[in-house]
């Protein structure tokens, strides 16, 4: 029976490549990018490169940190759920975690202002969980097959880092900032995820003709338990920040392309079980711990924002991404890590538009500061495929996504209070991902977030 293994698992845990090829998962949220940090920015849509004057600005633009009067301690948290839709099922998961704490602390050197910062931060998330059911079939000359498999994939865990921010003003109205990223498992951490994927079924094996003649009927169960961990690799966000006028100013950020080094430990094992008597008609099982580069592409940003007076901003980012860049190298295959199927250079370059506003109110015993956003992300994809037993027939695609976001600050005294919620919706995305090969997915998402910021 050992021969219908490589179909029955082509199709098992929505990833052909999982068992059908020496190749490694990398199994994001749905979204490739990193996550950012501060509720204040969240609000806005995460439109806050042209802003960034807080102390998540190492996140956003480290050239903001110039605009710092006073060292800041800040802590963030979310809450993030997330809804599949599919033909082969649907899903939701939610998860609870710490994204980012910083200090900052600003100085003058010979007149010049200058802010130095440290940061732990949550850089992507892993947290996802799909289940699916799919039927099989296989015609052959000979023989054909027909079953049933139940699939589920949880995922967890997150990629963090440590970071080292610098910045200071080089004229009254330009600054500029740098912040180097740490990534290593030891030193943050929780720079780990895993994934674990089941399935479960039903195969029937016979001749095809008048009539039938059955060869086997059996059951099977097929898993793989695979943990990668972030082993070192360092990164840089390169930031630039002008103010053109009182009103206006314009902002840039770098972040050049960068290599981590990977350890990747898989366990696999299948058994197949006569149907009848429940005796192991075949087994096989694997351990297997490699090594692998892990590298993500280039992107930069550039942002403006608007303050026609003193208690209103409007804000707007564009950001690029060269996706054809993403990839990992095991030692036996170079793939993209949204699909194994399609090469790296075939993913088109990626666009996402963030808009916001706040607006200052000044009350009588605290600050009050409403703020909405607006966003649209264009994240590399895959078409679906023709059927279930052809997961290679597959293309890269543009997965759009959009999203509005709210919430508000209250500052009082010393301490900023942050909180906003962003929902996020794509619609017929994630085939393979989210969805069986053959079909695509409606994806829901919230965050809620929350941090509180003090001012020494």
């Amino acid at each position: 029976m050992s021969r219908l293994v490589p179909t029955l698992l082509l199709l098992t845990a929505f990833s052909a490549a999982t068992f059908a090829a020496d190749v490694t998962i990398v199994p994001f949220d749905g979204s490739p990018i990193p996550i950012g940090a501060g509720a204040r920015a969240l609000g806005m849509g995460g439109a806050f490169t042209a802003v960034a004057d807080d102390a998540t600005a190492n996140t956003w633009n480290p050239a903001g940190m110039a605009q710092l009067e006073r060292p800041e301690l800040s802590i963030n948290g979310g809450w993030y759920s997330r809804s599949t839709s599919s033909d082969g099922g649907s899903d939701s998961q939610s998860d609870l975690a710490l994204d980012h704490i910083s200090v900052v602390w600003p100085f003058f050197v010979l007149g010049t202002q200058q802010t130095v910062g440290i940061a732990w931060q949550r850089q992507f998330d892993f947290t996802r969980r799909a289940d699916s059911t799919q039927v099989l079939q296989s015609q052959g000359q000979a023989t054909a097959t027909q079953g049933v498999s139940e699939n589920r994939v949880d995922n967890d865990g997150a990629w963090s880092t440590w970071s080292l921010s610098y910045a200071a003003d080089v004229t009254p109205t330009l600054s500029l900032g740098a912040t180097l990223l740490v990534w290593d498992d030891n030193l943050t951490g929780y720079s780990h995820n895993d994934r674990n994927a089941t399935s479960t079924g039903t195969l029937t094996t016979f001749t095809p003709g008048a009539p039938p003649t059955l060869i086997s009927d059996e059951t099977f169960v097929a898993t793989q338990d695979q943990r990668i961990t972030v082993d070192h690799g360092l990164s840089l966000v390169l930031g630039a920040l002008w103010h053109v006028a009182p009103q206006w100013t314009v902002a840039a950020t770098l972040k050049p392309q960068y290599k981590l080094d990977l350890s990747i430990h898989k366990q696999d094992e299948r058994i197949f079980r006569d149907a009848g008597t429940g005796a192991i008609t075949s087994q096989e099982s694997s351990n297997t711990t490699r090594g692998a580069d892990y590298t993500y592409p280039t992107s930069a940003t550039v942002a403006t924002a608007w303050r026609p007076n003193d208690s209103q901003t409007i804000t707007v980012d564009l950001t690029w991404t060269r996706w054809q860049d993403l990839t990992i190298d095991n030692g036996t295959n170079t793939t993209s890590p949204i699909s194994p199927f399609v090469p790296p250079s075939q993913f088109d370059d990626g666009y996402a538009v963030r808009i916001g506003y706040e607006h200052v109110l000044l009350l009588p015993r605290v600050v009050l500061v409403p703020r909405c956003g607006l966003l649209y992300e264009g994240l590399p994809g895959v078409t679906e495929a023709p059927d279930t037993a052809h997961p290679e027939l597959v293309n890269a695609t543009v997965d759009r996504y959009w999203g509005a976001t709210a919430g508000f600050s209250v500052f009082q005294r010393t301490i900023l209070y942050d909180a906003a919620v962003q929902v996020r919706y794509g619609n017929d995305v994630g085939a393979g991902v989210d969805a069986p090969f053959d079909s695509s997915a409606d994806v829901f998402g919230v965050t809620v977030r929350a941090g509180i910021t003090y001012h020494f």
